[in-house]
């Protein structure tokens, strides 16, 4: 008998072209896409100890999601943050003529799809077998903003059923997906996609990637920006996967969630809110509220966060929870929500002109400087209360 049940779907979210204008998110605005290079995915697992509700994990291969005001229950949506999919944030169509990148269609087909991945996951739970390891990779990634600081450890998760068939892979790297170049206008996944169908491909099973502590921001380590060095690139995090020791993770699976309370001072946010090209995001106490999230399986804790993380508070985080207890501790970024990048408090120095930010760019996509505490503290918490 497994010491737990686990399943797994993956799916395509099909962009369809010839009806809609889609708007390539992460870089410039007003970048149509022109083809599909490789297809975009919803990708879900989901897991219970035996007679528990169970903990569900949805990775799309989007820019990002904003946070959906409902009870979600034990449910997590997460995105690989690829800076070649439709915009699903708005600031990517034309924002200087007001015009927001969204696509209310294109939205409704992530709902059902990433709705549908997660009943067919539910169905197909099964007996299974859970481990996890975590190690450095060195030389895929590096820190634009500070390059003494980085975080090159991949965090995996996999799971067997009672015969030693893969039926789930989930992987945790701090890297921006994005390889291929800022002029590129084909849909792809970029090096998250190809990490996942070699994964796939290898092993057998459905493979998902969440992305770490990836702000600051860390970056694939290559000058070289076309589909097939998107494709080395993921083969080669596919090869740091398979090469990992995995050790058995033990008993239990639990989940919390916390809302945190952050104030906005980004002008850029507010402005965006204000000309509907982003939505109007919760507000409580004169601040923002977002959300994160703790998925503890075994002796493997899961941080969820609403955004990009930079790798100081990364491996802060990740120190303080092995600290804890924790064997192999991840980061699943852009978690439920994109608030942008999340900095340590005495790192965060506001831009004099948020639209020419210089070396403070990550400060001008940054919901402020209360995030990172906040974050902080909410895992903190989760932590202790999911033990």
């Amino acid at each position: 008998m497994g010491d737990f049940l686990v399943g797994a779907d993956a799916r395509p979210l099909h962009v369809d072209l010839g009806d809609m204008v889609a708007y390539l998110a992460g870089f410039d605005d007003n970048r149509p896409a022109t083809a599909i290079a490789d297809e975009l995915m919803v990708r879900t697992i989901a897991i219970s100890a035996p007679g528990e509700e169970p903990v569900v994990l949805s990775v799309c291969d989007l820019i990002g999601l904003t946070r959906v005001h409902e009870d979600k229950g034990r449910r997590v949506v997460a995105c690989t943050h690829t800076h070649h999919a439709p915009d699903t944030i708005g600031f990517w169509g034309q924002p200087m003529e007001g015009v927001s990148g969204r696509v209310p269609a294109f939205d409704e087909l992530v709902r059902s799809t990433v709705s549908a991945s997660q009943d067919a996951a539910l169905s197909a739970m099964e007996p299974a077998s859970i481990r996890a390891g975590s190690a450095s990779v060195a030389g895929l990634v590096a820190n634009l903003r500070n390059p003494d600081v980085v975080d090159d450890e991949v965090s995996v998760l996999v799971a067997d059923d009672l015969e030693g068939q893969r039926i789930a892979t989930l992987v945790s790297f701090g890297c921006h997906p994005e390889v291929v170049a800022p002029d590129n206008t084909e849909i792809t996944a970029d090096y998250a996609g190809y990490t996942c169908r070699e994964l796939e491909l290898r092993h057998g099973g459905v493979a998902a990637l969440v992305v770490g502590a990836l702000g600051g921001m860390q970056s694939p380590s290559t000058d070289i920006h076309t589909h097939a060095e998107a494709a080395r690139f993921g083969v080669a995090l596919a090869d740091a996967v398979t090469a990992l020791q995995l050790n058995s993770v033990g008993d239990g699976v639990r989940f919390a969630r916390t809302d945190i309370v952050v104030r906005l001072i980004n002008p850029i946010y507010q402005l965006g809110a204000e000309m509907g090209l982003v939505p109007q995001p919760e507000t409580r106490n004169d601040g923002v509220v977002t959300e994160v999230s703790m998925i503890r399986i075994g002796d493997v804790a899961l941080a969820c966060l609403p955004g990009e993380l930079l790798p100081e508070l990364g491996l802060q985080l990740k120190a303080d929870l092995r600290a804890g207890g924790v064997r192999v501790p991840a980061i699943v970024g852009l978690a439920d929500d994109e608030v942008g990048y999340i900095l340590p408090k005495e790192d965060f120095v506001e831009p004099a002109d948020y639209l020419d930010p210089g070396k403070q760019y990550e400060e001008s996509l940054s919901i402020g400087p209360d995030i990172g505490p906040a974050v902080m503290a909410a895992v903190r918490a989760l932590d202790l209360a999911t033990r």
